[in-house]
């Protein structure tokens, strides 16, 4: 609609969410209107590359456009439209920001005593929508499984699990909480002693200070997303960590586990392997989690968001260039 009332606009689109493959997106009722919608677009952008070609291939099944792999372009009704990978991340903390911070002892020591939690312990930290794509109820049972295999853990590991309501009026979302809350529950029965539950469930919003002291406290993160565009908590998480310690155990099918390979990488649907990886990222060295950390953090820093916007915007002038120039070789042959 844009497209008709300007046709010489440069329009960029940026699809936030995974891109499904042909075969999922063929159940919406209105597939052929969004595709022809979002082709009006002179530069569409994902996250990655996987979520383009997901795009370009559920295109050329449900219209008749001319798809140019080889240069990311789909040419349709005499326009065309590149298909770019983007991925978004975070502003990098400036050096005044990061001087107003509490030392990360400080921070530890306001998490444990907030939360009555015992000294010398490792803690994990989860910050998320309770949304069911995000993989809670996953990375709960990881917990459980892991304070299985490791008895000795019982009374010196705790998660704090902070999950902001969110969609409380559909049913869907009330039932994904009311399960979360009921593992929870279950978890801290089986392991919880005096003085000590393994779980603490936050179901409420958290500002960002408070989740960067969060982060700041802790000594892993955990994100275990079931199917995300990106995911910032990681990156959020590399960027509180100017102590170039923390272990972060991040799931592969969140958009950001292509760039944070020094993560530890899980399968979330896979209990066992992310209990390994939790026992894992609780002994490891901290020269380990300071090399891996630095690696994070020079990622994260490099690929901000300025450079995730300046990256689409560079090539949209590029693009009118090239329009400008075909326009006027076009009016040069004309006359």
């Amino acid at each position: 609609m844009i497209r008709a009332k300007l046709p010489h606009a440069t329009i960029l689109t940026f699809w936030h969410i995974p891109w499904p493959n042909p075969e999922s997106f063929g159940i919406c009722p209105w597939r052929r209107e969004i595709l022809q919608g979002m082709l009006g677009s002179t530069i569409l952008g994902f996250h990655t590359r996987f979520h383009c070609k997901n795009f370009m291939e559920t295109v050329d099944r449900y219209l008749e456009a001319r798809i140019e792999d080889e240069h990311s372009t789909i040419s349709f009704q005499d326009k065309e439209t590149l298909v770019e990978a983007y991925p978004i991340s975070i502003e990098w903390p400036t050096d005044a920001q990061v001087a107003a911070w509490p030392p990360v002892a400080e921070c530890r020591r306001r998490v444990t005593q907030r939360l009555g939690l015992p000294e010398g312990l490792c803690l994990a930290v989860g910050v998320d929508r309770f949304d069911y794509t995000k993989g809670i109820l996953e990375r709960l049972n990881a917990v459980e499984r892991m304070l299985d295999k490791a008895p000795e853990w019982i009374g010196r590991f705790v998660f704090v699990q902070v999950a902001a309501p969110t969609r409380g009026a559909l049913d869907e979302y009330r039932s994904h909480q009311e399960r979360v809350e009921r593992l929870t529950e279950r978890i801290n029965t089986r392991f919880g002693r005096p003085g000590y539950q393994p779980v603490h469930l936050l179901a409420q919003h958290h500002d960002s200070d408070q989740v960067n002291e969060l982060f700041r406290a802790a000594d892993i993160c955990i994100v275990t997303s079931l199917h995300d565009g990106m995911n910032l908590v990681c990156k959020e998480f590399v960027a509180a960590r100017d102590d170039q310690q923390g272990v972060l155990v991040l799931s592969r099918f969140a958009g950001a586990a292509r760039e944070l390979t020094e993560a530890l990488i899980v399968n979330p649907y896979h209990v066992e392997e992310t209990a390994d990886a939790l026992l894992r990222a609780a002994v490891m060295p901290v020269a380990e989690q300071r090399e891996r950390m630095a690696s994070l953090r020079s990622t994260v820093r490099e690929f901000n968001v300025f450079r995730w916007a300046g990256r689409m915007l560079t090539d949209a002038g590029r693009w009118r260039l090239r329009a400008r120039v075909e326009a006027r070789v076009r009016r040069f042959g004309e006359s």
